[in-house]
C-alpha cells in the first residue's frame, strides 16, 4: 500500500510538473507574436511614411515647388493626369489612422528626461511646442541642405537638442511638409538613427545621413554589373 501511494504521489507531481512546463512554452509562443507584430507595424509604418514622402516630392514638381495643403490633394490627378499617391495610406499607430502633419516654421527638439524618482511618466519637453530659433539656426522658410541638425550650444540650449527644420502639430489648409506618427514609444529598430518612433520624420526635407566610411584596405564592389578587373563578355 505505501509503494502505490509512493507511487500514486510521484506521477501526481509528474503531472503538475507537466502543466507547468507547457504553460511557460506557450507564454513564450505568445510573446514572440505580439514582438512579430509589433515589428511589421514598424516597418508598415516606414513604408507609408517614405511612401507620403515621395509623394509630397511628386506633387512639388509639378507645382511649382509649393507643398499641398491637404492629403488628399496627393491621389487627385495632377497636371500630368496621374496620381501622385496609390491610396492614403492610414497611420499604423494610430487608431483612427491619422497621422501628425509638419507645416512650416522650425522647432527645436529637446532631448528626452529620464524619469525622476517619484515621477509617474518621463517628459518629453518639446514633442509639440516650437522655439524662436536663435543665431546660427534655421529661421523659418530657409532651405536646409541637411535635415534634421544638432542645435548649437547657446545659453537656454539644452545639450543634445536638435533643430528641425518645420513645426510639429500642423493642421490641414496649411502647406504640409511631410508626416509623422504622434507616439512616444521606442522601436524594435532605428530608423535614420532614431530609436523613438515620434522622431520618424517623414519629410522630403530631411535628407538621410551619408553613408558610413570605407575602412582602409576594403574594397567595395558594386552588385550585378562588371566587377572590378573582369573584362565584359
Amino acid at each position: 500500500m505505501r509503494g502505490r501511494k509512493a507511487e500514486g504521489g510521484f506521477t501526481f507531481l509528474a503531472v503538475l510538473v507537466a502543466l507547468f512546463v507547457l504553460a511557460v512554452l506557450l507564454l513564450e509562443a505568445a510573446e514572440p507574436a505580439t514582438v512579430i507584430m509589433r515589428r511589421q507595424r514598424e516597418a508598415e509604418l516606414i513604408f507609408r511614411g517614405e511612401a507620403y514622402v515621395e509623394a509630397i516630392r511628386l506633387y512639388q514638381s509639378e507645382h511649382g515647388g509649393t507643398y499641398p495643403t491637404k492629403l488628399k490633394q496627393l491621389i487627385e490627378q495632377g497636371p500630368k493626369r496621374h496620381r501622385y499617391i496609390r491610396q492614403l495610406y492610414r497611420n499604423p499607430f494610430d487608431p483612427e489612422g491619422k497621422w501628425g502633419l509638419l507645416a512650416p516654421g522650425v522647432t527645436v527638439l529637446k532631448p528626452k528626461v529620464q524619469k525622476e524618482k517619484g515621477s509617474s511618466s518621463d517628459v518629453f519637453p518639446n514633442d509639440s511646442s516650437e522655439e524662436q530659433p536663435q543665431q546660427g539656426q534655421i529661421s523659418p522658410g530657409q532651405q536646409n541642405p541637411g535635415g534634421i541638425q544638432q542645435a548649437p550650444g547657446q545659453p537656454g540650449m539644452a545639450p543634445g537638442s536638435q533643430v528641425l527644420p518645420f513645426k510639429l502639430d500642423g493642421q490641414e489648409g496649411q502647406p504640409i511638409l511631410g508626416v509623422y506618427a504622434k507616439v512616444d514609444q521606442d522601436a524594435f529598430a532605428e530608423y535614420r538613427g532614431k530609436k523613438n518612433i515620434g522622431e520618424w520624420f517623414f519629410s522630403p526635407l530631411v535628407i538621410p545621413p551619408p553613408p558610413p566610411p570605407v575602412p582602409p584596405g576594403v574594397i567595395l564592389r558594386p552588385q550585378g554589373g562588371i566587377q572590378p578587373g573582369q573584362s565584359p563578355k
